[in-house]
């Protein structure tokens, strides 16, 4: 049996995930309840931007499901946030702190308690967690968004070598999605030119059908971790995949 811990699973990227992992046990992890939920074995309700209620929720979380050492425990971390979308002239230091606190502090808080509450399993264990190209090319109005997305890749890294160090049996990586059709976009489209001169450049990924659909990022993003040899690399592009 696999079990899949999912983040953002009521919408774009999370979701078409998880449809696509229907035959697996999915306890899923949202701001939002999930209209429909028939792939869904466990549903935890928990807003990433209160940080204290997250880290008071994680151990019933992890403790939702009793794996035998034959099965797979994953952990997809895939939820995430573009706001603001700001200038650094302008940018709002309570907005990029939620913005921090959905890309880099609870995804770190979801790692810890998987790490903490499986340390004995000896089953399968891993972890992958939606990065964005930003994170290694900065862009002019997304100050929060590509620095979040930086730290939360450093947080891979020491995890990756504390996996090694500690013994964890842990495998885990990043992955690039691309650029996808999703609520994500349509906050893009709508941003400030004023704020975000790369606006009229993202309006045309749409007019031209340039965005990848989901559920394709999705099969690749499950080919990935779900491959023998997951790990063996920190980071995986879906462009290598599609």
């Amino acid at each position: 049996m696999r079990y899949v811990f999912l983040t953002g699973t009521n919408r774009g990227l999370g979701q078409a995930v998880a449809n696509l992992l229907k035959d697996d046990k999915i306890i899923s992890i949202t701001r939002s309840p999930i209209e429909n939920n028939t792939v869904i074995h466990q549903s935890f309700l928990t807003d990433f931007n209160d940080i204290d209620t997250l880290e008071n929720s994680i151990s019933d979380i992890f403790s939702a499901i009793e794996p035998s050492n034959g099965d797979e425990v994953y952990l997809l971390n895939v939820a995430g946030t573009v706001d603001p979308v700001q200038s650094l002239g302008n940018l709002n230091g309570s907005e990029m702190l939620d913005n921090y606190k959905t890309n880099v502090v609870a995804p770190t808080l979801l790692i810890k308690g998987f790490i903490n509450r499986f340390k004995d399993f000896k089953g399968t264990k891993r972890i992958l967690t939606v990065t964005s190209g930003a994170a290694v090319n900065g862009i002019e109005g997304w100050g929060a968004y590509c620095s979040s997305k930086a730290a939360i890749n450093m947080v891979h890294e020491v995890l990756n070598k504390e996996n090694i160090h500690q013994e964890n049996n842990i495998k885990s990586a990043i992955f690039y999605p691309g650029v996808i059709d999703t609520g994500m976009q349509e906050t893009i489209r709508s941003s400030d030119i004023n704020e975000f001169p790369n606006l009229d450049r993202f309006k045309e990924y749409k007019s031209n059908n340039a965005l990848a659909k989901a559920e394709d990022v999705a099969a690749a993003l499950i080919k990935v971790v779900t491959s023998d040899d997951f790990g063996n690399q920190e980071s995986y592009n879906v462009k290598d995949y599609l």
